[in-house]
């Protein structure tokens, strides 16, 4: 496991211009080749992005591997959902490289499912049309069935989407990110909205999917459930990475808890995006 680190920018020079960032290597693809190797499913390397010359990411390092639940942690503003949007091609960066899957962001057509805060669903139509709309877009896609099983939408599956309630339409998300089978889950505040009982079965499909083979990144700013679900944490404030260990490596030096550890390495606020959101 790796130990507690500070995020550090790279030297000098050594930096690839925008104009490279998010590249696949030479010879590049999908990496679904038979004996095809990715080094790691996310690479972040010293990754910039400004918003109207704001800082929402400022050298940010990160490398995450096959089959790891990782909390990206941080007050809101501290880069969080700047981060996701650039893996998932959504905007570019400043500066730096980022790879996801040993691709270009946004490239790894059926290899991603994702959670988005504020993801806009579409009002009139099913939970279960939409999850099978979802599906039929994906080459390896599970059964709709079985996904609304999995989410514990089975006696939901006629209702229209306006007709549910916050953690059904959150299990409903989890739903479409999983129905493709991806290799990677990229999930933004996942269980917003949902009550305890329904966090649990949440995380209990999450990991479903890590066992699967699957590797699992979720942003959140709730401590106790980065703690209690995560294999490893890694906190982030202005826009860089302040530590990057397994929960019991965070609160072993001398701190009680990890709201302790969080409290001391974000101290000071990250600048927020052009339009005040958490980024």
């Amino acid at each position: 496991m790796r130990p507690v680190t500070a995020g550090t920018s790279a030297a000098p020079g050594s930096v690839p211009s925008v104009e490279d960032a998010g590249q696949p290597p030479d010879g590049g693809g999908d990496g679904r080749g038979k004996g095809a190797a990715v080094a790691a499913v996310l690479e972040l390397d010293d990754v910039h992005k400004e918003y109207a010359g704001v800082p929402a990411l400022d050298g940010l390092d990160l490398v995450v591997e096959e089959g790891e639940l990782v909390a990206v942690l941080g007050p809101n503003g501290a880069g969080k959902t700047t981060t996701f949007e650039l893996l998932l091609g959504l905007a570019r960066p400043t500066q730096g490289r980022v790879r996801v899957l040993g691709g270009r962001p946004g490239t790894q057509r059926g290899r991603v499912g994702a959670m988005l805060q504020g993801a806009g669903l579409p009002d009139q139509v099913t939970v279960r049309e939409l999850v099978g709309l979802v599906g039929r877009a994906y080459p390896r896609a599970h059964r709709t069935d079985d996904v609304l099983a999995r989410t514990a939408l089975t006696r939901h599956a006629d209702k229209v989407v306006t007709a549910l309630s916050g953690g059904e339409r959150q299990r409903l998300l989890l739903a479409m990110a999983l129905v493709g089978a991806p290799d990677l889950l990229l999930l933004d505040e996942p269980t917003a909205a949902m009550d305890v009982a329904s966090r649990r079965a949440f995380w209990e499909r999450a990991r479903e999917s890590v066992a699967d083979g699957a590797t699992v990144v979720f942003a959140t700013h709730d401590l106790a459930e980065a703690q209690g679900v995560a294999d490893r944490v890694v906190v982030l404030a202005d826009g860089r990475v302040r530590a990057d260990a397994s929960p019991d490596e965070l609160t072993h030096h001398g701190r009680d808890d990890l709201e302790e550890v969080f409290l001391t390495l974000t101290q000071e606020r990250t600048s927020a995006g052009p339009d005040g959101e958490d980024r």
